[in-house]
């Protein structure tokens, strides 16, 4: 299929959309899901919809399981990233052959909804904030803070969201089992469009987000534990769904669930994962490494049609190992702005930076005229 047809797989805002990063365009079949799947069987059934939506969400857990090689009992959904990076910091916190570890490191660009957890979490579970500076993939930065000892976890960032640097996941998991402290990995702004392998990486748990690259809308989050520490694991705080049995009602008796769905927590919102399931199901069907060919070329084409006063921008080596957004800078960035708005590009700009993400949506016309704004 040409890459022109992959448009009308979306209902898309008018002019050129380049905000993949932030929030990914609606799939038509998204939007027919949630009429057929969550607000269908409310209307025909009211509250005996719950077997059909549990099924739904059993559906997305699989397809989230698919995607990063993981297995379903080990996917868990959450509302967002900050929900279930929360949970699991209370988790390991909690465990006795952690007392002492108190320090939670990442990189000085992750995501500061991240770092608003451990924050949280420092009066009531002890634990500390610690920064890393210089590259991500810098891994003499990580041992220096992890040689001062007391680390608990640290968080890697899978492709950062203001640079679009890739985090070398291997080498930095490696790194945190030589010095016996959990790696965990946010892959908000990578997995749909950078293949993302749980078995392969060994970390202990991954958090990602359905909202951007996935298209499945806000809502529909999700978080990986590796399967053999799960049951050693109690998280704060905990709801009806994260009960072995959520039906069973007895005030007096919680046993936690046998899998990663113990840190689930209460009543889940269902539409979330019904519109998620349907968009994660049409990029496995094209193809992660489909969609990661596509926005390589549109990107490459995209810096070749640039002119010189672009003057932020990656190498050809440097496209190899980043993520799907491109980040740019120019000498004029008010009047490239300007441009960029009244060409109809859906943008966002940090700083003396455009972020421009372009997705399976997209073609190379619509990297032609962004190419242009900066003329």
């Amino acid at each position: 299929m040409k890459a022109t047809q992959y448009k009308s797989y979306f209902h898309l805002p008018e002019g050129i959309y380049a905000l993949a990063h932030s929030v990914g365009p609606l799939p038509k079949v998204s939007k027919l899901a949630l009429q057929n799947h969550y607000l269908a069987p409310w209307e025909e059934l009211g509250g005996d919809a719950w077997p059909k939506w549990l099924h739904s969400i059993d559906d997305f857990c699989t397809s989230i399981a698919r995607l990063i090689n993981a297995t379903t009992d080990e996917i868990c959904p959450q509302s967002n990233l900050a929900s279930g990076f929360s949970a699991y910091l209370t988790a390991i916190a909690k465990l006795s052959k952690n007392k002492g570890k108190y320090r939670v490191l990442m990189h000085q660009d992750a995501f500061a909804s991240m770092g608003f957890v451990v924050s949280g979490l420092a009066q009531s579970y002890g634990l500390e904030l610690v920064l890393v500076e210089d590259n991500p993939n810098d891994l003499s930065a990580w041992t220096n803070e992890l040689s001062k000892g007391h680390v608990l976890a640290c968080l890697f960032t899978h492709v950062h969201s203001n640079t679009s640097i890739k985090s070398d996941i291997v080498s930095l998991v490696k790194l945190t089992k030589e010095h016996d402290t959990y790696a965990l990995v946010d892959i908000a702004q990578s997995v749909g469009v950078v293949p993302v392998d749980a078995r392969i990486w060994g970390a202990d748990a991954i958090f990602g987000s359905c909202v951007k690259w996935l298209c499945g809308g806000p809502g529909a989050g999700f978080m990986f534990v590796e399967a053999t520490q799960i049951c050693t694991l109690n998280p704060d705080p905990v709801g009806w769904f994260s009960h072995e049995n959520p039906f069973e009602f007895d005030i007096k008796h919680y046993t936690a669930a046998n899998n990663a769905r113990r840190f689930w927590g209460g009543t889940p919102s269902v539409a979330s994962y019904v519109t998620a399931f349907a968009s994660i199901n049409m990029i496995l069907n094209i193809g992660v490494d489909q969609v990661a060919l596509h926005n390589l070329e549109l990107k490459r084409y995209l810096l070749q049609r640039l002119p010189s006063n672009v003057t932020i921008k990656p190498t050809e080596d440097e496209l190899h190992q980043q993520g799907g957004s491109l980040c740019i800078g120019c000498n004029d960035m008010d009047g490239a702005a300007t441009k960029l708005t009244q060409a109809g590009v859906r943008y966002d700009r940090r700083g003396d930076i455009f972020r421009l993400s372009l997705h399976i949506s997209n073609d190379h016309d619509d990297a032609e005229k962004i190419a242009n704004c900066f003329a």
